[in-house]
């Protein structure tokens, strides 16, 4: 059972937990996350709270990089986690091809953090920003594909073994080739639209996350889930519609540190 005092770091490793006592902890592993999004949405406060840095955010202005360690356990080798955060909502596209290489696809996972309180700019941001990134990545297998047919094949591969093969949409869906994690921010300012707003948008995230074969979660002022432990029960509903996604919220964080 999460605890309020938990960060986003032990939240998403007490939920691979059964799974990293079956591995062999006697080696390092390293794991990149892409942060992509809106302007101003959040980013770099979720970045701080993920490596447990207790400081004041600054705007991202291009491309920023930063990493954090974290031990699995007593006497063992740390996991390392990169943070790349791209800046400047959708004018900084072509810097997307900089983090994302052949090196570490393999290791790599995406954050798409979407400003809720700017309900206009939601489907330009996600649709440019997923596009290129896609875009990107569909570069790099290909290339793979030219001289590892197999390793090419394999990375396709791992994708679809999340989705069951009785899955009732796995003919309609489009998974995204990297584990994607879509975050909702500023949910204490978007509880405070309209109703049928609210239904909208909600319903829309929920569908594109359900499509890419993506997580998705909301939060407010970077602390995730807390709307759903402490907000009334009339202010909650879109949350739980939220909720309901395929695969669990926590599946990107996760990724990133453990899979």
């Amino acid at each position: 059972m999460p605890r309020s005092s938990d960060n986003l770091w032990d939240l998403a490793a007490s939920e691979v937990q059964a799974k990293e006592n079956a591995e062999d902890n006697s080696a390092e592993t390293e794991r990149s996350i892409f942060f992509i999004g809106n302007k101003n949405g959040g980013k770099t406060s979720i970045i701080l709270r993920c490596i447990d840095r207790d400081e004041a955010s600054k705007p991202t202005l291009a491309l920023e990089y930063t990493f954090g360690r974290k031990a699995k356990g007593h006497n063992t080798p740390k996991d390392i986690a990169h943070f790349w955060e791209l800046g400047g909502g959708t004018s900084l596209l072509d810097l997307i091809q900089i983090p994302i290489t052949s090196e570490n696809i393999r290791t790599f996972s995406v954050v798409l953090v979407l400003d809720l309180s700017k309900p206009n700019e939601l489907w330009h941001t996600m649709d440019s920003l997923l596009q290129v990134t896609r875009k990107r990545v569909d570069k790099i297998i290909a290339d793979i594909g030219k001289s590892n047919s197999k390793a090419a094949n394999q990375i396709m591969q791992n994708i679809w073994r999340n989705i069951p093969n009785n899955h009732p949409d796995r003919e309609l869906i489009d998974p995204f080739l990297l584990p994607l994690l879509i975050i909702g921010s500023k949910y204490d300012i978007f509880q405070d639209f309209e109703s049928e707003k609210r239904k909208i948008i909600c319903k829309t995230l929920r569908f594109v996350s359900h499509y890419f074969g993506a997580s998705l979660l909301v939060c407010i002022k970077a602390e995730i889930l807390k709307l759903y432990r402490q907000g009334s029960q009339s202010k909650t509903n879109e949350f739980d519609v939220l909720k309901g996604t395929c695969h669990h919220d926590l599946g990107l964080l996760s990724a990133v540190i453990h899979e």
